[in-house]
């Protein structure tokens, strides 16, 4: 066989596909956006027969019958590429759904080696797989993987060359015994019909894989229980509770604990002492107060910025992230969407819709960015503006528990309560369909430590390249507003709205102009000014709900171009975010009133 132009991974969502792509593509990978569309393809290369040859992670589909963008992507990947080696990875534990996948592939005429992934959990659950007997029946290599432990993968690149087509009518007559079919079904040889496909992988199940008695594993119970609603639900407030402790643990630890005494005694007097110019604009703006006394007040590039974003933000990130990375790699993200779907449903969303969400609580860029998986604009459109404007970033959060720890997991609260109301109010405002998805389950694994690091790695990696720099500039954006009285203008036209509908005072107004360069800037600036602590709640509040930061409203600008529009998706999230500061924002401040603390 000549070496293929390119090889494609494909298979259904949950396969372990990436895990496989990254495995045998190494470290030179790229990730974009199919033309025309948001959803995206990695892409890198592997050697095949001495020649480097592309290999392509498609988007996850569950047939050749698209019923979404991605699904639509997958089908054109293959339709589009000349003479591909396609990866059919198949989860062992579930063959006979995979199979109708191949059949698909096959009957298109395309060369196929069949990736058995997840063939550890499939042993453990008693499903034999004749491999060879399989591969007989088929026509082509099928290769037992395990995606996550590298197992199998030097053994899959050998046989990319052995990659072959094969007619559904050869298989059928390789079969010892022909497909069943009642009188209303087409001969099994017949690819466009759904029904014989089945007909066929029925058969093919029957000759070539065989089920042993199993009692279920401690983690096939475990597995059970975080699905079933009753022990499923209080499961889930347990992980996220936990996931919220070990957060607040990890960051309170690291900023009050290292960076606080670091930056206060040591840095802050430093810088004071040696930099030059002390009340000129220079130095107001890389040092900031020459007399404050920590790092929060002192608001200078050199000082506020750098311990905004090495010494808050970044222990939180951190610690967030390794939450979520956890949650991924163990399988437990997609049993978090199925409890979830019945919830997100009353706002016209799915259970899918806890991936973007969750992203969002480490950042809203990557959650933004994460609407793509939804089926239809409405989904997008609405998920995006509810995560604009109500999820607060890891950066947010960590500057809140330094601020007020005690009201942090209230305030969370409230912004969560916001999400669904107004996603409820938005559901019937903007047109469109939101249908239902199937959700595919994974198995519940132990997390590994490789590829958890590696998540972790690359998400700091990039907080560090994008967010710290709009920290520092947020700062000096603030400073020069500051030295040109614009700021001082600002809190004289909005002090009646800020003292009279919000109760907050006119030194507010910085921290809503640095809350467009960054969220937890703003809420860091909050700390210098003189309020009760429930100003210093509704402050908070009102900066979560404000203008979402720039990096967040680049976004919304980018998905917009290929979801409903770039007018549509960020006009509506402004429209949303000023209904949901004046009108939650005041709803938090009558209660406020009415509780007597206001």
């Amino acid at each position: 066989m000549s070496t293929p132009s390119s090889v494609l991974l494909m298979g259904h969502p949950n396969v372990g596909k990436s895990a496989l792509f990254n495995r045998l593509a190494g470290a030179n990978i790229s990730e974009s956006n199919y033309p025309g569309t948001t959803v995206e393809y990695t892409e890198s290369h592997l050697a095949s027969d001495g020649e480097m040859v592309p290999i392509i992670d498609v988007p996850g589909t569950f047939s050749l019958d698209p019923k979404d963008r991605a699904e639509s992507v997958a089908v054109d990947f293959l339709d589009s590429e000349t003479d591909p080696t396609v990866i059919c990875v198949l989860d062992a534990t579930r063959i006979e759904r995979g199979l109708n996948l191949v059949l698909e592939i096959l009957d298109r005429g395309h060369q196929v080696v069949i990736a058995l992934n997840m063939w550890d959990e499939a042993r453990r659950n008693g499903v034999d797989i004749a491999t060879d007997e399989l591969a007989d029946i088929l026509g082509v290599p099928v290769i037992p993987t395990v995606a996550i432990e590298g197992v199998g993968v030097d053994e899959l690149q050998s046989n990319l060359d052995q990659a072959r087509s094969s007619s559904l009518a050869s298989i059928t007559d390789r079969l010892p015994t022909p497909p069943a079919a009642d009188n209303s079904t087409p001969p099994a040889t017949d690819g466009g019909d759904p029904a014989a496909r089945w007909d066929l992988v029925d058969a093919i199940v029957a000759t070539a894989v065989s089920y042993r008695e199993t009692g279920p594993s401690l983690t096939d119970q475990l597995g059970q229980l975080t699905v079933a609603p009753k022990t499923g639900l209080p499961f889930a407030v347990a992980v996220l509770y936990g996931m919220w402790a070990f957060f607040s643990a990890v960051a309170g630890f690291f900023t009050d604990g290292y960076f606080v005494p670091l930056f206060d005694n040591h840095w802050l007097p430093w810088i004071q002492s040696v930099f030059p110019g002390e009340g000129g604009w220079l130095y107001f703006l890389v040092v900031g107060d020459p007399t404050a006394t920590n790092s929060f007040e002192a608001f200078g590039v050199a000082t506020s910025g750098l311990f905004v974003a090495i010494g808050v933000v970044l222990p939180a990130i951190l610690a967030l992230y390794l939450v979520l990375a956890l949650l991924e790699d163990s399988g437990y993200m997609a049993r978090l969407a199925v409890l979830l779907d019945a919830a997100f449903h009353r706002i016209g969303l799915h259970g899918y819709a806890i991936v973007p969400m969750v992203l969002s609580f480490g950042c809203n860029v990557p959650g933004v960015a994460a609407t793509r998986t939804l089926e239809t604009d409405k989904q997008r459109l609405l998920t995006m503006t509810l995560l604009s404007v109500f999820i607060p970033c890891g950066a947010q959060l960590g500057v809140m528990l330094s601020l007020i720890p005690q009201y942090t997991g209230y305030i969370l609260l409230y912004l969560l309560a916001g999400f669904f109301v107004f996603g409820a109010v938005l559901n019937r405002l903007i047109p469109g369909s939101s249908p239902e998805v199937a959700v595919d389950i994974p198995p519940l694994r132990r997390p590994r430590l490789a590829n958890v690091a590696t998540k972790l790695s690359v998400r700091i990696r990039g907080f560090m390249t994008t967010a710290v720099p709009f920290v520092l500039a947020g700062v000096g954006v603030v400073n020069l507003l500051y030295l040109g009285g614009v700021v001082d203008w600002l809190a004289t036209a909005l002090s009646p709205v800020l003292s009279g509908w919000f109760g907050v005072p006119r030194e507010t107004v910085p921290a809503l102009i640095a809350g467009f360069m960054r969220k937890d800037l703003a809420i860091a600036q909050l700390s210098a000014v003189s309020m009760s602590p429930f100003q210093t709640v509704m402050s908070v509040v009102m900066v979560s709900i404000y203008f979402p930061c720039v990096a967040t409203f680049a976004m919304l600008i980018k998905e917009g171009r290929t979801s409903g529009g770039v007018l549509r998706v960020v006009g509506g999230a402004l429209a949303t975010l000023v209904a949901a500061l004046f009108l939650w924002g005041g709803l938090l401040r009558l209660i406020g009133i009415a509780l007597g603390v206001a």
